[in-house]
């Protein structure tokens, strides 16, 4: 398992200040909170002088990388089903294993044999169809699996559907046959559909915790929607995020954190988000610099999704690049598409800016071939250019599309940002979902 887990290296600061982990869920991390002067926190809300609490992530070499390193198996890949905690086995049970619809047929074996696709399907005596959801086919390792005795057999049970997985193909359908008939097997569907029916309506033996769980996961699903909404109106206006230090109730802090602090004077999700806070309750905030890049590449790369199928709808547009040296003298390179909208009944011009290149020869060749150089322009994908190694770039890059394009902001639906936000790492995909 080692082989999976890359640890991060350790941020060490000149303070002894107490660091907190960061990440959800996860143990230390590289992004730390730093605590400095915390005095008795009053229950209204009001914090008293001096109180104040650093967020900010100060390295800056992980920047790059805002997905979770860590090694987390897929719950719904039979290869990790013996590793499954109670909780894992609670959601698949409630989800139903999923199966990859495109696969119609596995790969042949000595005997010319293969699995087909046709064997999630039984055909009954009166030649009715009656769908095997108990039935998965794992392509990595070209063996089916019974999700019902696999997971919910008590002790060892005959048969490979059960343990290791099937794949003599040429006795394939007889086998299945004897084994959905098999009272171990009706023993241990009765078991998944008890399961799945009470965790459907809350009647499990952790009934209390499964609603308490539920009221955590909305708490901060709407924690998120305010910081994305705030995140939207800095970028939209241009406005700085950060200040001179990353604390709660500093008068340097900038806006971001301004923008929290008076939500938390009459929004009790804020409110009792920053309670958490400075009561050190929670070791989790989402207000640091390597968050607000996150969120603000998500919304630009909506912004790109949306400008791209205008683009394609239109079928014919054309390219219109500019120049200016950057202060450090780079020149660099604006990229607008100039398209006929044709998404609403008042068809008009647009020009919709996609971000910046940098080159080194401003001749039209140069120019020309910069352009057919960047990989995903030719297909009208997001712009990802090999020249743009750094976060500034790419951050700098984002903000210019939602400052050009905020009409489109308006248009973007917060779950989706949100959705995308959460399916970027392991430890909130386990937490959210």
């Amino acid at each position: 398992m080692e082989r999976f887990i890359r640890k991060e290296p350790q941020v060490s600061h000149p303070e002894n200040n107490q660091t907190l982990d960061q990440e959800q869920g996860t143990t230390q991390n590289t992004n730390e909170i730093e605590i400095e002067n915390i005095e008795e926190v009053p229950n209204n809300g009001d914090y008293m002088d001096g109180t104040s609490i650093d967020v900010n992530l100060d390295s800056s070499s992980h920047d790059t990388n805002v997905d979770d390193t860590s090694f987390s198996p897929d719950i719904f890949d039979p290869r990790y089903w013996d590793s499954l905690d109670p909780r894992q086995v609670d959601i698949l049970a409630l989800k139903v294993p999923k199966r990859d619809l495109s696969i119609k047929k596995g790969p042949k074996d000595k005997y010319n044999r293969r699995f087909s696709a046709r064997s999630y399907t039984r055909i009954l005596p009166n030649r009715e169809e009656c769908n095997r959801d108990w039935l998965v086919y794992s392509k990595y390792l070209d063996r089916i699996f019974c999700f019902s005795c696999k997971l919910f057999t008590n002790g060892h049970q005959k048969g490979q559907l059960a343990n290791d997985g099937f794949n003599d193909w040429t006795h394939l359908y007889e086998r299945l046959r004897e084994h959905e008939t098999s009272s171990d097997h009706v023993l241990n569907m009765t078991t998944w559909y008890d399961l799945r029916n009470n965790l459907e309506k809350g009647r499990g033996i952790d009934k209390a915790a499964q609603r308490q769980l539920e009221k955590e996961k909305e708490h901060w699903r709407k924690v998120l929607f305010r910081i994305v909404a705030i995140v939207k109106f800095l970028a939209k206006h241009s406005l700085a995020f950060r200040g001179h230090n990353s604390k709660l109730y500093d008068d340097s802090n900038g806006n971001i954190l301004g923008l929290i602090e008076m939500l938390a004077e009459f929004d009790p999700v804020i409110q009792e988000h920053v309670r958490r806070i400075m009561n050190e309750e929670t070791h989790v905030h989402y207000l640091g610099p390597r968050i607000q890049n996150e969120l603000i590449h998500l919304l630009a790369s909506a912004i790109k999704f949306e400008t791209i199928k205008k683009i394609k709808s239109a079928k014919y547009f054309s390219v219109l690049l500019d120049c200016t040296p950057d202060a450090s003298h780079q020149e660099q390179m604006s990229l607008i598409i100039r398209y006929v909208d044709l998404s609403s009944n008042d068809v008009k011009i647009e020009e919709s800016f996609m971000g910046f290149l940098d080159v080194n020869d401003t001749a039209g060749q140069g120019l020309f071939d910069v352009l057919v150089t960047e990989r995903s322009f030719s297909k009208l994908k997001l712009l990802k250019s090999y020249l743009r190694s750094t976060m500034t770039q790419e951050r700098l890059n984002d903000l210019a599309m939602i400052a050009l394009e905020s009409d489109m902001l308006e248009k973007i639906n917060y779950e989706r940002i949100i959705e995308d936000f959460i399916s970027k790492n392991a430890q909130r995909i386990k937490f959210f979902k």
